[in-house]
């Protein structure tokens, strides 16, 4: 199986603009919606560096903040029908920064770099289940992401 191996470039508002833009207070922070009502809950995240699962949501934005700080890597591509395993970028956040995703952009689970495992704030529109579109990269598109962890400060 073909594995592409991503290294992670900064979380900055300039890096991260093609996909949305960065969230730095979750309880302020409002994602926009084509359809439904905002919903927030918090979910428990456990480290995984190999994804083999994406989605993408059409109903509207998805906000992504670490509930407490802890340095997070966020894996997306572009908005597109499909994505190619080569349109992923890895993005580190320090922790005290979290994401808030646009209509359409293909993202995996957010991967808590210093445990196991870690709790994130997220909100979004209360029909996302409705307008999700998943990907399995292996069954899909023949292969899968690698995060590599092993660089980083």
């Amino acid at each position: 199986m073909r594995q592409v191996i991503l290294q992670c470039e900064p979380l900055t508002e300039e890096n991260f603009a093609p996909f949305g833009y960065l969230v730095r207070n979750f309880a302020l922070a409002v994602p926009k919606l084509k359809v439904g009502e905002v919903v927030r809950n918090r979910m428990r995240v456990v480290r995984n560096t190999k994804v083999e699962w994406v989605s993408a949501h059409y109903d509207g934005e998805q906000i992504i903040v670490p509930h407490k700080p802890v340095p997070t890597v966020f894996v997306v591509a572009p908005p597109s029908p499909c994505p190619s395993i080569e349109s992923f970028k890895a993005f580190l956040s320090d922790g005290t920064t979290g994401v808030c995703l646009s209509i359409g952009v293909w993202h995996a689970m957010p991967i808590p770099v210093s445990r196991p495992h870690a709790l994130y704030d997220n909100a979004q529109g209360s029909e996302w289940h409705n307008y999700t579109v998943e990907v399995h990269l292996p069954t899909e598109l023949g292969g899968m992401v690698v995060i590599d962890l092993t660089s980083l400060p």
